[in-house]
């Protein structure tokens, strides 16, 4: 071959050399709850992924640390889920900076924890009002918005686990998580017709700030990791990961579904036999 020949590069060369184009390249987002933990995670696995975030949180100073941490425009929004105008206005600002809102992800929420009968009204009240009538609240918002622009778009709900499992004490979380499944199917039905699709992640035990007390307990930690059958609690990143899926394109054919990133918790598990030593063999 003569001195100063190039070869032709082989196709699957090429393709191992080419960058692949970021799942969510150019559309834009809109996370609640992104001042910690769960929605600030999300912010950032959905920035990593291209996307141009909207974070929105009650906190002025958490929701903007987490859009100046993400960079590359992102905003920040400060408003109150449960309150109709500051979702709306919410979702105009949004669209104003990124002239539509392709993502919404509803990742606000509160926990509270009482037995039935010593659980206060205030005490329900707030829980079912930012878990589930946020959720509500802000689904209607984002879905005007995603109707009236056309195209496909896609809601993803933050649920839990305890929206299948009872946890003690936690009666208006329970039924606050429940609802926001069922709320988030009737959205899936209702918007299929509309290319919007809606779905929900379900995460377990997850360290972020609203757990981490509990969690510091060596007791209680144990515990909840004995239930958990990958032996450790969830990361925001796990779930941020499921989020990713669900809103990608690599899930245009899930909507109305649940997807729970729990560590295998939510699994009716058979008992473990080896740590028992019966007296008579077992028929």
């Amino acid at each position: 071959m003569p001195s100063g020949t190039s070869f032709p590069m082989p196709t699957t060369w090429r393709r191992e050399m080419t960058l692949p184009t970021p799942r969510l390249q150019g559309r834009a987002a809109l996370v609640t709850g992104a001042g910690s933990g769960i929605g600030r995670a999300i912010c950032r696995r959905l920035a990593d992924e291209g996307g141009r975030i909207a974070c929105l949180d009650r906190d002025l100073a958490a929701v903007q640390a987490t859009a100046d941490a993400i960079g590359n425009g992102a905003l920040a929004i400060v408003a109150d889920v449960t309150n109709a105008a500051d979702m709306q206005r919410a979702v105009e600002e949004t669209v104003v900076a990124f002239d539509r809102l392709d993502i919404a992800v509803n990742a606000a929420g509160v926990g509270a924890s009482a037995r039935l009968v010593d659980t206060t009204l205030e005490a329900w009240h707030r829980v079912l009002d930012v878990c589930l009538t946020g959720v509500f609240v802000s689904t209607q918002a984002q879905a005007r918005q995603m109707i009236a622009q056309g195209g496909p778009a896609v809601i993803v709900n933050i649920a839990s686990t305890n929206a299948q499992q009872p946890g003690e004490g936690l009666a208006a979380y329970c039924a606050a998580k429940a609802g926001v499944e069922m709320l988030g199917r009737v959205a899936a039905l209702e918007l299929a017709a509309h290319g919007i699709r809606v779905a929900a992640v379900g995460p377990g035990l997850t360290d972020t700030p609203m757990v981490a007390r509990m969690l510091a307990d060596p007791v209680a930690r144990g515990a909840f990791l004995d239930n958990i059958p990958l032996q450790r609690p969830a990361r925001p990143e796990d779930i941020a990961a499921a989020v990713a899926y669900l809103v990608s394109d690599d899930a245009a054919y899930v909507t109305g579904q649940t997807l729970y990133v729990d560590g295998g918790a939510s699994m009716q598990r058979y008992p473990s036999l080896a740590a028992r030593k019966p007296s008579a063999p077992v028929a």
